[in-house]
């Protein structure tokens, strides 16, 4: 799974260091979506699950396509990554909005 991502293979102690610190960054961007999208966003802790979960989607969908936008390929999975969980965070939003 993680070089499907794009990750190094990983010993299980840095694994769990590398856990630790996604998971943290996770919720400090959940924390941050919450202030953002106030009433409209579903609280930290889902908040982060929708980011990282559009995250993880995004990046398979990246790698599988395979396009080619710049020569570093990891750059452009992290960046479509992050664009695909901030999309899926606002379309949950508004989805929440509108029902």
């Amino acid at each position: 799974m993680l070089l499907l991502l794009g990750l190094p293979d990983l010993p299980l102690p840095e694994f769990l260091v590398f856990l630790g610190f996604a998971a943290g960054c996770a919720l400090l961007l959940g924390w941050i979506a919450d202030g953002i999208l106030g009433e409209h966003g579903f609280g930290i802790i889902p908040n982060a699950v929708v980011l990282v979960g559009g995250a993880i989607i995004g990046a398979i969908l990246w790698r599988r396509f395979g396009y080619v936008v710049i020569a570093n390929r990891q750059t452009a999975t992290a960046i479509a990554a992050t664009a695909a969980g901030i999309l899926a965070l606002v379309a949950g939003g508004v989805a929440k909005r509108v029902i």
